[in-house]
């Protein structure tokens, strides 16, 4: 009766995460607010949802056989969220817009704060500096972007099968002011390999990150695979990559920042920095992994 039963749990839960797979809730800073729109909406088009002024990740999300039109919204949302509630924007085709309501939890990331009473010298050239701010605006300008690709509806594979070194959102102040944010995980392995479906929308050296590579998932959903070692001789800028398929080898190429003392120093261990960005806002990568 054992096997029996588990046979058929198995066989429901692969249907049920096939179907539904979503990323683990979790409506903090840095974290991914998971919400089913209401049935009223009444419509099979998608609908069209803005949190704090960003158009947010829908996706259809059948319930059952009987229902295939009901929505899903994935909310990312920025780590300098305040707690408490914010609203969510839900354009209807009517033209009446309606609001829900997002209960915004407090913050658990590890901060640090430093206090120094004399100015910090960033030892970093004019040539080092611009590199720096075109290469934030470009990923900024990038993820923004909504392409029409369809996200794989499979759950996210682990990109190395290695360990969290790293975690997502630890920060450090100094005199009260934000001078470094970590907006990944950094993990061990070998080789880094699509967790999904997509699109190659970026192969480039850049100088915190190294050699990147970034994937469009589709419907504004992108993962970055920083500090690497070498691309896959295969993947260029605008192919289509599989769920599974080599994107490079992990390494310790770009800088770091050792704050007060080098702001671009060499990356000691090699490691992949991975990042997800859900509507132009970098959430937790761990959210996205099945236990």
């Amino acid at each position: 009766m054992l096997l029996a039963l588990g046979f058929g749990l198995s066989t429901v839960s692969r249907a049920d995460t096939l179907s539904s797979y979503r990323p683990k809730p979790d409506p903090m800073p840095g974290g991914v607010a998971v919400i089913e729109l209401p049935v009223s909406l009444g419509t099979e088009e998608e609908p069209v949802v803005y949190f704090q002024g960003r158009r947010t990740f829908v996706k259809n999300h059948p319930y059952n056989q009987k229902s295939d039109n009901r929505w899903i919204t994935w909310v990312g949302i920025p780590l300098n969220t305040p707690s408490g509630k914010v609203p969510l924007l839900i354009e209807q085709p009517n033209g009446r817009n309606r609001e829900i309501m997002i209960n915004i939890r407090p913050p658990k990331h590890s901060e640090r704060y430093l206090v120094s009473r004399e100015p910090v010298q960033k030892n970093l050239s004019a040539a080092q500096q611009q590199q720096i701010m075109n290469d934030t605006d470009l990923i900024k300008r990038l993820t923004l972007q909504r392409s029409g690709l369809e996200p794989d509806t499979r759950p996210f594979l682990h990109p190395t099968r290695g360990e969290i070194i790293r975690p997502f959102g630890d920060q450090t102040y100094l005199n009260g002011k934000l001078l470094d944010g970590h907006n990944g995980i950094d993990l061990s392995g070998q080789r880094a390999n699509a967790p999904a479906d997509g699109k190659i929308v970026l192969i480039k050296d850049l100088f915190y990150g190294g050699k990147t590579v970034l994937i469009d998932h589709g419907r504004g959903l992108f993962t970055q695979y920083s500090h690497l070692a070498s691309v896959n001789v295969r993947v260029r800028e605008g192919q289509r990559i599989r769920r599974g398929e080599e994107i490079g080898k992990v390494g310790r190429s770009g800088h770091r920042i050792d704050i007060g003392k080098n702001y671009a120093a060499d990356i000691k261990q090699p490691h992949l920095h991975w990042s997800v960005s859900l509507n132009g806002v970098f959430v937790d990568p761990k959210l996205f992994l099945m236990e």
